[in-house]
């Protein structure tokens, strides 16, 4: 055994792992040797003789122990660490109780002063016996009444005082147990209200308000906040100080119950910057709503913390204060460099040695254990972590709440998967015991990360459907959560933290034979949304929390609820895109993963797909981690699936790259410019030719396009229809270029139109075209022209065929009126070509690019403004059939990544879903950025020719994109990258 017993403190030069398993080895050595503790361990449990002969180990063991110890420059180890501590709880009752019976021994003989040798011997006595009061055995009672007999026998005088102390003794030792029992940790002491100004504490206290409203904060943050609700009502005539502190009850009320959107409405109108309140008690509202952010998955919730800090500063406010830096410190120590994090421990590790607190010490070694996890040292934390972690009986942890207690359990439980041979601790027990404590039932999002740890757990016993079964449970509350957050960016976040339900569900079922099952996890994993109305007061107040949400600005008049139950409409902010859950699309008779909501509607999906046509296939797919799952449907409704891999160096990744690089995306450091340049030397450019634009698309059909469906397409000989329903990564693969193999020039548009479904959702939402007979015509009535008002598209402004053509400059309001005017009947074409400009992180809150309404100021023809009504009534009706020719046009997302840990989910609420939403039912548009020229102009010109006939707009595109492969084939000058990113979306279909 190594007699250096104690670890410098690393520097930037410290290897993490070997630093962190240097800790847990000699952890593990330490163990092994004999303390005091022990000794009185073995005095109390064993007996004297096995406490005297382990004494003799713990005094051989003494030196190695105090040198393992933490000190000022050196971080020792826990095990020499928790000697003092430990010992000091040990001897605290015992200190008590001679210090209790020293007082009460002290004031008789002051009472009975002076004192006789008789007095001195009966207290002599009578002390000895109240060294045992409120002890239960026999021998301590007999012992007792043996003192306090022999204290009167010896002064018979004194018989009352002698009788007197024994029931005071036991009241002040009970109380001692009892103050101890119920202690709460070191970062939890302190007054509940606290944060509660002086004045209006003493004002609560003498008005009966103080019990009230400390007894409704301290049940609604507590594992008992299902039982919170009527004593936070009996609040609501508290003064208005303390009101916000009523408002944040209720949002943990809401929250413990699964109403995540209410729960963040009432909190951000508890912390408003407008709404008057003391300092104190505005931090900590903004603590308990960094709280509310953290378990969303919001990063904004370290912004709040720390601003709370900075307002909970009085002493008064310390059980808060210092709540909220352990919070933020254990944050801190995961991510920060690894010689910052330890020096961050072994500041709180020297705090609890020195104030001799347990429960302080206890969580620096957790810190460690998830560390350790953190830098790959699974064996070594879940050693750790099997002797910390308590609660498996199902009583909550020492020093901890219900839900820290889970999380511990769950913690231990998942580091236990790959060492089930050696684990100590039952890990199936441990997550039981977590979900019972989290009443799984009634809270199933706090329950996900259990069910996925019990379907793992089943999937390694061999028992598939019921891990399946768990699993797809936990992505089934994942996804729910996800719908009642109010931007993008915080789904999006949400979305990364529960990327272990996606993967591991997806896994389990697409290791089966049950490939309809994998297509309906396929599109509950896609996540679709709907826009939402919201009201426009908690809209204002949650616009602070995120911070996507630059600009709190009204954009929708106070009629938006009055249109809530016609149409489905965005936030009233334009920095905000709060959603709705759209119906579940079914595979088959019914759902196999059963919704949270029981109310939520259905889309028949097979029927859907049966009333496009007779020849129509079904491609979908989800990207999870370093996977891509497809499911494949054939006209005869049989149903297939199979995975991608897409993790560095496969086929896919490299296939993908050289797409990209294709394709007009901007690499790092890349101007538009130089973009352009890129794209057009490029292999779907002008000048590489056909056999560089095969070679490449056919490697990406290679990758990506199912076999199934190649195979199925390359045997079709009447002309099909190809409904691909693509996640974010995926939605701009040039679908219909792609040839049906490597060896023939067969694309899949020469075997079948290619209709883009960003969203079923979306398409349920908007309904299909009006009834009746079709037109012959569809007249192409109006083209908007660059309504932002520049000549940099001036090649397009003259598209052939439209009976009248409006050149920007336009307004949003002139753009209303001219569709309103045109708009009777709707059985016409809309011709739209401009730019469209994208937000990071909020698709709902970029559009179509307009003349700015005030000097300076950008604006966009948005989600919102398509589907809100104006105040006059007038709305942006839009006709049945649209050619939207813009960059990206579809708005199905930001640039496309493969990166992994990126969040499977996408959401349609770019232009495209808006003009959907907005009435059109068939809307030809682009995948990417196009770039103004004769090509486009030309492709233009023939999708205004075929959707203003009386032919199918489906067919109409793909005549389009035959001819341009056509000219392409003839060697004619054609551009394919353009025609590659025309796309069809829309709500009827007829078949081809």
């Amino acid at each position: 055994m190594t007699n250096d017993r104690r670890t410098g403190l690393p520097d930037a030069g410290t290897d993490p792992a070997r630093w962190l398993r240097r800790y847990a080895a000699r952890g593990l050595e330490l163990d092994d040797l004999f303390t005091y503790v022990d000794v009185v361990v073995a005095a109390r449990m064993i007996g004297f003789r096995a406490a005297v002969g382990i004494l003799f180990e713990a005094l051989g063991a003494r030196g190695a122990i105090r040198a393992a110890g933490t000190r000022r420059h050196a971080f020792g180890w826990f095990a020499a660490d928790l000697v003092r501590p430990t010992l000091g709880d040990l001897a605290a009752p015992l200190l008590y109780r001679v210090a209790t019976v020293l007082a009460i021994v002290a004031g008789l003989l002051v009472l009975l002063r002076p004192p006789d040798l008789r007095t001195v011997l009966q207290l002599t006595i009578l002390a000895a016996g109240l060294l045992l009061a409120g002890r239960r055995d026999r021998p301590s009672i007999l012992l007792v009444v043996l003192a306090v007999a022999g204290a009167i026998a010896a002064g018979p005088g004194g018989w009352w005082y002698c009788l007197l102390t024994v029931p005071l003794a036991w009241l002040l030792f009970t109380y001692r147990g009892l103050a101890d029992l119920l202690r709460g940790p070191w970062w939890d002491r302190g007054p509940v209200l606290g944060v509660v100004p002086l004045p209006v504490r003493i004002r609560l206290l003498l008005t009966g308000g103080s019990t009230r409203l400390a007894d409704a904060i301290d049940l609604a943050g507590s594992a008992r906040a299902g039982v919170a609700a009527p004593f936070v009502a009996r609040c609501d005539d508290l003064p208005a100080g303390v009101q916000p502190m009523v408002e944040i009850g209720r949002a943990l009320i809401a929250f413990d119950r699964g109403d995540i959107e209410d729960a963040l409405a009432r909190a951000a109108r508890a912390t408003a910057r407008e709404r008057p309140m003391p300092d104190t008690v505005r931090g900590w509202c903004l603590a308990e709503l960094a709280g509310l952010l953290a378990a969303t998955g919001n990063p904004e919730a370290g912004r709040w913390r720390r601003e709370a800090i900075e307002l909970l500063t009085p002493r008064s406010c310390r059980r808060y204060s210092r709540r909220l830096r352990l919070a933020e410190a254990q944050q801190y120590v995961v991510a920060a460099p690894f010689e910052d994090a330890i020096r961050v421990v072994h500041h709180h590790r020297l705090l609890a040695v020195r104030r001799r607190q347990f429960d302080l010490l206890q969580l620096t070694e957790m810190w460690l254990a998830r560390m350790m996890i953190a830098h790959g040292l699974v064996e070594e934390a879940a050693v750790t972590l099997e002797q910390l972690v308590g609660g498996e009986d199902g009583r909550t942890a020492l020093f901890s709440l219900r839900d820290e207690t889970a999380s511990d359990l769950l913690l231990r439980a998942s580091v236990q998967l790959d060492r089930l041979d050696r684990a100590k601790a039952d890990p199936r027990r441990d997550v039981v015991t977590a979900m019972a404590m989290l009443d799984a039932g009634a809270r199933p999002l706090a329950a996900t990360t259990g069910r996925l740890l019990l379907a793992k757990l089943d999937d390694a016993a061999g028992e598939r459907a019921s891990a399946l079964a768990q699993a797809g449970s936990a992505l089934a509350a994942a996804q729910h959560g996800r719908y009642m957050l109010p931007s993008a960016a915080w789904r999006d976040s949400w979305s990364r933290t529960q990327l272990d339900a996606h993967a591991t569900t997806l896994s389990l079922a697409a290791a089966g034979e049950d490939s309809a099952l994998v297509a309906e996890i396929i599109e509950l994993t896609r996540g679709e949304v709907l826009p939402a109305v919201s009201d426009a007061r908690a809209l204002s107040a949650l616009a602070a929390l995120d911070a996507t949400a630059d600009e709190v600005e009204h954009v929708a008049g106070p009629e938006v609820a009055e249109v809530a139950g016609t149409v489905a409409v965005v936030a009233a902010l334009q920095g905000l895109s709060p959603v709705r859950q759209p119906p579940r699309v079914r595979i088959g008779s019914g759902l196999r993963l059963p919704a949270l909501d029981p109310d939520i509607t259905e889309i028949a999906l097979d029927r859907e797909l049966d009333a496009i046509g007779p020849r129509t296939w079904y491609w979908s797919a989800a990207t999870v981690l370093d996977d891509c799952y497809w499911a494949v449907r054939d006209p005869a409704g049989r149903w297939s699936h199979g995975r991608i891999p897409l993790s560095a160096g496969t086929a896919a990744a490299s296939a993908y790259k050289s797409l990209l690089d294709a394709l007009p995306f901007a690499l790092p450091g890349e101007d538009a410019a130089q973009v352009r340049a890129r794209v057009v030397a490029g292999a779907l450019g002008r000048t590489a030719g056909p056999r560089a634009e095969f070679t490449l698309l056919a490697r990406v059909a290679a990758a990506f396009l199912p076999p199934p469906l190649a195979e199925g397409l390359r045997r079709t000989t009447a002309p099909a229809t190809l409904v691909v329903s693509l996640p974010t990564a995926l939605g701009h693969l040039p679908v219909a270029g792609l040839p049906l193999g490597p060896d023939s020039d067969v694309r899949v548009v020469e075997r079948a139109a290619v209709v883009h479904m960003p969203s079923w959702g979306v398409v349920h939402a908007a309904g299909r075209s009006h009834p009746g007979p079709a037109p012959d015509v569809w007249p192409a009535r109006l083209a908007i022209v660059s309504p932002h008002g520049d000549d940099d598209l001036r090649v397009l402004e003259q598209p052939a065929g439209v009976d009248r053509i409006v050149r920007g400059p336009l307004t949003k309001q002139e753009c209303r009126d001219l569709l309103y005017a045109l708009n009777g009947d709707r059985a016409w074409l809309l011709t739209l070509i401009g730019h469209v400009d994208t937000v990071p992180g909020n698709a709902a809150a970029g559009g179509l690019r307009l003349s700015a309404a005030e000097p300076g100021r950008p604006d966009r023809l948005t989600m919102n403004d398509l589907v809100v009504p104006a105040a006059d009534g007038r709305s942006f009706d839009m006709p049945e059939r649209v050619v939207l020719i813009a960059c990206g046009s579809i708005g199905i997302g930001p640039p496309p990544s493969l990166i992994a840990g990126q969040a499977p989910a996408g959401e349609w609420l770019g232009i495209g879903s808006a003009v959907v939403l907005a009435g059109a039912s068939h809307v030809c548009c682009t995948l990417y950025t196009v770039y103004a020229g004769g090509d486009l102009k030309r492709m233009t010109d023939a999708l205004v020719a075929g959707l203003s006939s009386g032919g199918s707009p489906v067919t109409g595109l793909r005549r389009v994109q035959l001819a341009e492969l056509a000219r392409w084939r003839d060697g004619q000058r054609t551009y394919p990258m353009l025609w590659l990113s025309l796309a069809y979306v829309g709500t009827g279909w007829d078949a081809p």
